[in-house]
C-alpha cells in the first residue's frame, strides 16, 4: 500500500512512474484462455515446499515490504548484503509486496535475457523509469486529457511501458528453478482476502499460471486503490465449458501485510501440517524481513490519512505476531514466534532489517526514512539506501554474537552464514 500513498490526480505522476517500475508486459492484449486438456505445469510460485527447499532440513523465508523505490533499491542492497556473507544463496522464499517485488522478481529469473544478480542488479533495480517514460506518454493529447478527467490509471499501459523497460515479456515460466521459490502479493479487491500470486492461486481460477507476465503479477502487487485500476483476471474453463463467473480483480497487497510477512508464515505453517518440525526442519527456521517503512510525519492536530494509520496497525500487528513489541519495533532486530501445531511445531526465528532502525538523530536515518514513495531515486538517495543496507546487516549481525538465542547459530557457520 506504501508504493502509492496520498496520491491526488493533481499529483499522480511521480507515482504512475513509480507503479512503471513495478508492472509490465508485453502485449496490451488479454491473455487468451484456452481448455486445460492436461494439469497446468508447475511454476517456481508455488506455497508447498518441495525436495529443493528441505533438502538441507531449515527453512529461509526473505519478506520484502512495499515502499515504491525506496523499498525496490533497500532490497536489492540488502539482498547484497546477505549475498555477500553466504546467506542469500540459502534462501527457500521470496515473498514481495509493491515495490519489494521488483528485487525479488528480478534475482527470480536469474539468467533469463541479460537478467545476472552478480552483474548490473543493482542498476537495474535502481533506474530512473520517471524520466525514461513520463516525458513522451504523457506528452501525448489524448493520455493528458484522459487522465485529467478520472481518479484512476487503467493498468494496461503501466504494464506495457514496464515490460518494455523493465521485465521484458518475461513470464512465470522464466523463474530460475534453481532459485527461490517466488510468491508476490496481491489483495482480492472483491473481498478483502490476500491473494497469493501462486500455481495454486490460480488453480482456483482455471487458469494456468506459466505463461502470465511477471509485469503484470507485480502491477497487481502494486496497484493501489483508488489510483491504479485493480487488474481483471478472467477465469478460465472448467472440463471445457466457459465458467459464468466475474473476473477476479487484484490490487495492492499491502491491504493485508504490507512486510509480507504472513505468507512465509503460512508456508511453514502448510509444510507443517504433515511433519513435524524436528522432521522436516531440524536446523532450524529463520524468516527475515526487509523493511522499508519510512517515517511518516503529520503537521500538528491534522489527522493522519486512514490509509497510512491503516499500514502503521498492519505493520505493527504483523510484527508484535512474529515477536517484536510495538514499543521495540524500530529498535530490537530479533523477534521469535511459534509455526506448526498439534505438537509438532516449533520455534521460527525472526530477524528484522528496518529503515526505521536507524534514528533521526543519525544523519543517515533521518535521510533514508524521508525519502518519498515514488519511482526517480536520487542519486544520492540510492547511495544512501545501500549504505544503509550494510550498516543494518553488520549491526544485526553483530548483535546476533551477543544475543543467547542467536550466538549457536553464527558460532556454527555451516547452520546460518555459510552454505550447506
Amino acid at each position: 500500500m506504501s508504493m502509492l500513498r496520498r496520491l491526488r490526480i493533481g499529483q499522480w505522476l511521480p507515482i504512475f512512474a513509480l507503479a512503471v517500475i513495478s508492472a509490465s508486459c508485453t502485449s496490451l492484449a488479454p491473455q487468451p484462455i484456452h481448455p486445460e486438456a492436461s494439469p497446468a505445469p508447475a511454476t517456481r510460485a508455488t506455497i508447498h515446499l518441495g525436495p529443493q527447499e528441505l533438502a538441507d532440513g531449515r527453512f529461509i523465508g526473505l519478506a520484502f515490504s512495499g515502499g515504491g523505490s525506496r523499498a525496490a533499491v533497500f532490497g536489492a542492497a540488502v539482498m547484497k548484503e546477505l549475498d555477500r556473507v553466504g546467506l542469500l544463496p540459502q534462501v527457500d522464499v521470496l515473498s514481495a509486496v509493491s515495490g519489494g517485488a521488483l528485487p525479488a522478481a528480478a534475482y527470480a529469473l536469474e539468467g533469463y535475457r541479460d537478467f545476472s544478480f552478480q552483474n548490473g542488479f543493482a542498476e537495474r533495480i535502481g533506474r530512473d523509469f520517471q524520466r525514461a517514460m513520463l516525458g513522451p506518454w504523457y506528452a501525448v493529447p489524448q493520455n493528458a486529457l484522459r487522465y485529467a478527467l478520472t481518479d484512476s490509471i487503467p493498468p494496461e499501459q503501466v504494464i506495457q511501458v514496464l515490460d518494455d523497460r523493465l521485465f521484458r515479456g518475461a513470464t512465470f515460466a522464466d523463474l530460475n528453478p534453481s532459485k527461490p521459490i517466488l510468491l508476490m502479493n496481491a489483495t482480492n479487491a472483491l473481498t478483502g482476502e490476500p491473494f497469493i500470486i501462486s500455481d495454486e492461486a490460480f488453480q482456483s481460477l482455471h487458469r494456468p499460471l506459466a505463461p502470465f507476465s511477471i509485469a503484470r503479477a507485480v502491477y497487481m502487487s502494486a496497484a493501489y486503490p483508488g489510483v491504479l485500476e485493480p487488474l481483471a483476471i478472467p477465469y478460465g474453463r472448467a472440463d471445457g465449458d466457459p465458467l459464468q463467473q466475474a473476473p477476479l480483480l487484484a490490487y495492492d497487497g499491502g491491504a493485508a501485510d504490507n512486510l509480507g510477512i504472513r505468507t512465509l508464515i503460512q508456508v511453514v505453517n502448510d509444510a507443517l501440517s504433515a511433519q513435524s518440525m524436528s522432521d522436516l526442519f531440524p536446523r532450524g527456521c529463520l524468516v527475515i524481513s526487509i523493511d522499508a517503512t519510512g517515517r511518516l510525519t503529520n503537521e500538528p492536530r491534522k489527522p493522519l490519512s486512514a490509509a497510512a494509520a491503516l499500514l502503521r496497525g498492519h505493520r505493527r500487528n504483523v510484527l508484535e505476531l512474529v515477536g517484536i513489541p510495538a514499543a521495540q519495533q524500530d529498535v530490537t532486530p530479533f523477534g521469535a514466534f511459534q509455526v506448526g501445531s498439534n505438537g509438532g511445531g516449533g520455534t521460527c526465528n525472526f530477524w528484522h532489517i528496518a529503515l526505521r532502525q536507524l534514528p533521526d538523530s543519525d544523519p543517515l536515518g533521518a535521510r533514508v526514512t524521508g525519502i518519498k514513495t515514488n519511482l526517480g531515486l536520487s542519486t544520492e538517495d540510492q547511495a544512501s539506501l545501500v549504505e544503509a543496507a550494510a550498516r543494518l546487516v553488520a549491526q544485526g549481525r553483530e548483535s546476533m554474537a551477543r544475543t543467547a538465542s542467536w550466538a549457536g547459530l553464527i558460532a556454527s557457520p555451516p547452520a546460518l552464514f555459510s552454505k550447506p
